[in-house]
């Protein structure tokens, strides 16, 4: 587990970082007028979560990552995911007859369960599905990204008021910071493809939401076109250009940008309705104004 879970960082890391993120049920209490010492163990469990859910998704992708290999391999490092899930529910069940009160312990870990659950449902469907449409993309997004820091968020904003309003709004904040991340990456995979076409497969971009909208808009013809570049087995630098055509004729690039820019100022509106605590507030959308179009570019 020492060599699976995240060592300090600072903020340049890659946003997939688990590290980079365990700040925000600490920062959301904080917002929401709570205090800091109240979010340790929440911050722990949520840190031991998506390290686990990061380690599977890396191995059901087929990525390269050293610690995999330090693991002991595929095997070995599933086996270290399923103890940090078992880890992080034992440190909730832990807060019992602590500083927080046993109920709101109970409903935080059931929530946790909860989205776990959400979560499998959503790598579920990324896996089985051999081409995903616009709207499944979506689904997806949603249960595995979404859901997931709308829970780091929520949580931490339960922990610091008990207005469900207030507690909705941060958690609508992490779900549409959850999207953000799920965007980006898939427009640093279109923007690595987009400037190095000669080398890199179109295999990789099957499923990603540049493809799903160019197949949700491009005329039979084109979506014939762009399948059959799909479905090529060995992608060359003749298939890399002729996929940027067809993704540069639907403008999924734009689309890509257009959508950052759409969920970054509902999550900024979010945060607003929830009026936080000034310092705290402006670390939240600190976070959010660095995601935007022009910081993306």
């Amino acid at each position: 587990m020492r060599v699976v879970l995240p060592e300090e960082r600072d903020e340049a890391e890659h946003a997939s970082d688990p590290s980079r993120w365990v700040i925000l049920p600490g920062l959301c209490c904080q917002a929401a007028g709570g205090k800091l010492a109240y979010t340790e163990e929440i911050s722990a469990a949520w840190l031991l979560l998506f390290t686990a859910a990061h380690t599977v998704d890396t191995i059901e992708d087929g990525d390269q990552d050293s610690k995999i290999d330090l693991l002991g391999g595929a095997g070995a490092a599933i086996n270290t995911a399923n103890g940090l899930f078992l880890s992080a529910v034992q440190l909730l069940v832990s807060m019992r007859n602590g500083k927080i009160p046993d109920d709101l312990v109970d409903v935080l870990l059931q929530d946790y369960l909860d989205t776990i659950l959400v979560m499998t449902s959503g790598q579920h469907w990324d896996l089985t599905l051999d081409e995903v449409e616009l709207n499944q993309w979506w689904q997806v997004a949603e249960a595995k990204s979404g859901a997931f820091f709308s829970l780091a968020c929520r949580s931490g904003a339960r922990l610091g008021n008990t207005d469900p309003q207030v507690i909705e709004h941060y958690s609508k904040y992490g779900y549409y910071l959850g999207l953000l991340l799920q965007i980006l990456d898939d427009l640093e995979d279109f923007q690595k493809f987009t400037n190095s076409t000669h080398d890199s497969s179109t295999k990789h971009l099957e499923k990603s939401l540049a493809v799903a909208y160019a197949d949700s808009v491009l005329s039979d013809a084109e979506r014939s076109e762009l399948q059959q570049i799909l479905r090529e087995e060995h992608a060359d630098s003749e298939s890399g250009m002729r996929m940027l055509d067809v993704l540069d004729r639907c403008g999924a690039g734009l689309y890509l940008l257009a959508e950052i820019d759409k969920y970054a100022g509902l999550a900024l509106s979010e945060l607003n309705a929830a009026q936080p605590e000034q310092m705290a507030g402006r670390k939240l959308v600190a976070i959010i104004e660095a995601m935007k179009p022009s910081a993306a570019n």
